[in-house]
């Protein structure tokens, strides 16, 4: 396979001025600019990086790719290469020194040092991004675990953007999705692990040519990006973009491993996981859950990658707040009752709150109109290719977990290799 993914002929290369901005449908919340305008922000707890500071006596910070609530994300510089050496860039994640964020961050680790040590020739190992390697560094409160990896281009989700459009084309979005899915296969076959956490921010695209972080960082280092204080503490702005596309894009790679957990383990998984707005049903209800969860996940993922919406909020009208019962409601009307056998596993309070005994819903007023459908939900194909989309949907958007197509059986899916 090539280096680079080329898009489809005729398609415009046109980015935003703010190409990061994400729509209020699929943040489900205003835009938040930076770290310090969290109204969960500590500064005490995030470390104070500085443009052209090095970290480590070996990575020199060229600017700040972005945020997280629990680290910041830098593009840096490697100076330990010789000068007959090509320049290598990497992107650090230096996570926040609390205590869970720490755990957090050592699971990431501990995951990618048993994905490296496989013995595996599966082709989504490709589509899988590790940690390179970490290291501590000092802060105020204590120490700050950082994590190096590759540098990646953007989420997988900003190509619509750059195409001038709200969400990913079908005909550029599918070479992807395959990608993703020999990913997940291997993830879920071979390293027998549940990612738990996918969205579109975590499905990262790579440089189509070398040259892009060059220019990326002669500017930076050139006219770096302000900052400002946050209560004590540098904060700059995020400045992730890369400019417009050459020649097409690189491959994308699944990302964050830091909630994913083993498949195989002795007792069932049955903690919360996954983004709201993409959980499965036996998550919503407690019922234990498995691989199969990722498959949901991706599922639903795909109307903010081809659309940049939302397919289930789970928002109640009344109070414009989420409703685990609105969220159920909503499955319900697309899927028609669940069947007893996942009610008969649910968590007993969980299930007798949004059901009877005999398995009817105790809320139907939160069930949505006949309008609200897939095919009505869909607008943004047509035709054959939109026939074999919800066909390809179908085969993850199941109630029962076992009931769902594997990774595997949905890479040769016809709605994959159709070509309108």
């Amino acid at each position: 396979m090539s280096a680079y993914y080329r898009l489809p002929a005729g398609l415009p290369r046109v980015i935003p001025s703010n190409p990061w901005l994400r729509s209020a449908s699929r943040a489900m919340s205003s835009f938040i600019g930076e770290e310090n305008q969290s109204p969960n922000y500590d500064p005490r707890k995030y470390y104070p990086a500085r443009a052209g500071e090095t970290i480590a006596r070996r990575y020199r910070i060229l600017s700040k790719l972005g945020w997280g609530a629990n680290s910041t994300v830098w593009l840096a510089k490697d100076t330990s290469r010789w000068l007959w050496q090509p320049n290598r860039y990497v992107t650090l994640k230096i996570t926040n020194c609390g205590e869970a964020e720490q755990r957090s961050a050592n699971e990431e680790v501990e995951i990618s040092r048993y994905i490296s040590q496989l013995q595996s020739n599966h082709q989504g190992r490709a589509y899988v991004r590790l940690v390179c390697d970490s290291f501590r560094i000092h802060g105020a409160l204590g120490e700050h675990l950082c994590l190096v990896f590759d540098p990646l281009r953007e989420p997988l989700w900003l190509l619509g953007k750059h195409l001038g459009r709200n969400g990913v084309p079908t005909a550029v979005l599918k070479p992807f999705l395959k990608m993703v899915l020999q990913g997940l296969d291997f993830l879920h076959s071979e390293c027998h692990l549940i990612h738990t956490d996918l969205k579109a921010d975590n499905l990262l695209v790579g440089f189509e040519d070398l040259g892009v972080l060059e220019s990326y960082a002669r500017q930076q280092e050139t006219n770096p990006a302000p900052s400002w204080d946050g209560d004590g503490r540098p904060v700059f702005r995020s400045c992730p973009d890369f400019g417009h596309l050459r020649k097409g894009v690189g491959l994308v790679q699944i990302s964050d491993f830091s909630a994913a957990v083993f498949g195989n383990f002795p007792e069932p998984h049955n903690h919360d996981i996954q983004p709201q707005p993409f959980s499965a049903p036996e998550v919503l209800l407690k019922a234990t859950w498995t691989y199969s969860a990722d498959i949901w996940n991706l599922g639903t993922m795909l109307w903010e990658l081809l659309a940049d919406r939302v397919l289930l909020d789970g928002l109640d009208p009344t109070t414009s707040t989420y409703s685990r019962g609105k969220h159920v409601a909503q499955m319900i009307r697309l899927l028609g009752p669940p069947p007893l056998q996942l009610l008969g596993r649910a968590d007993r309070d969980v299930c007798s709150e949004l059901f009877s005994s005999s398995g009817e819903f105790k809320m139907p007023g939160l069930i949505p109109s006949a309008e609200f459908n897939l095919a009505n939900l869909t607008p943004f194909v047509q035709g054959e290719d939109k026939r074999l989309f919800l066909d390809f949907v179908g085969r993850m958007l199941r109630w029962e977990p076992k009931d769902r197509a594997t990774a595997r059986e949905l890479y040769n899916d016809p709605w994959l290799n159709f070509k309108p």
